[in-house]
């Protein structure tokens, strides 16, 4: 069974709920086991364990919360090893124009760096999910949605 892990960072709870949500989208895919963990349970290890790696951070001044960035950066030492794993990422923010998007596509260069597959999407949130603060109807849609597109990725290539 192919295995997709969730892990994030959150300091207020939303990013967590989005992890979550996204949890449930993946569930919804036949034959893939998924594993949601705080950042600061995840290890290298887990890297090599999944086969879709999704991580979630808050926005802060536009970029993703230091302790995701130190956590990518110590996955150099994984470097070759996460080559053709799918990649995601999504985030929550304080306000509108926060740098959600700024955040997720860090997180997705550091993967296309890797070598891991990510997929956009041409309808609603382009690069990932995410949220102005708790998760409203529109976020909570988009993590159910976007969980699903992951977990049919890993499906298909695996």
């Amino acid at each position: 069974m192919k295995k997709v892990l969730i892990s994030y960072y959150s300091r207020t709870g939303n990013t967590e709920k989005m992890a979550n949500l996204i949890q449930e989208g993946v569930s919804s895919v036949d034959d893939i086991d998924v594993i949601v963990k705080k950042l600061s349970d995840t290890t290298l290890d887990d890297l090599d364990d999944a086969d879709g790696i999704i991580l979630g951070s808050p926005t802060y001044f536009g970029v993703m919360a230091a302790e995701v960035k130190q956590f990518i950066d110590t996955s150099v030492k994984r470097f070759g090893r996460l080559e053709g794993k799918v990649g995601g990422a999504f985030s929550s923010s304080g306000n509108l124009a926060g740098g959600n998007e700024t955040t997720i596509q860090s997180i997705l260069q550091a993967w296309l760096v890797h070598g891991m597959v990510v997929q956009g999407s041409w309808k609603g949130h382009h690069y990932g999910p995410v949220s102005v603060g708790a998760p409203d109807d529109g976020a909570r849609e988009e993590c159910l949605r976007y969980g699903k597109i992951v977990g049919n990725l890993v499906k298909r290539l695996g």
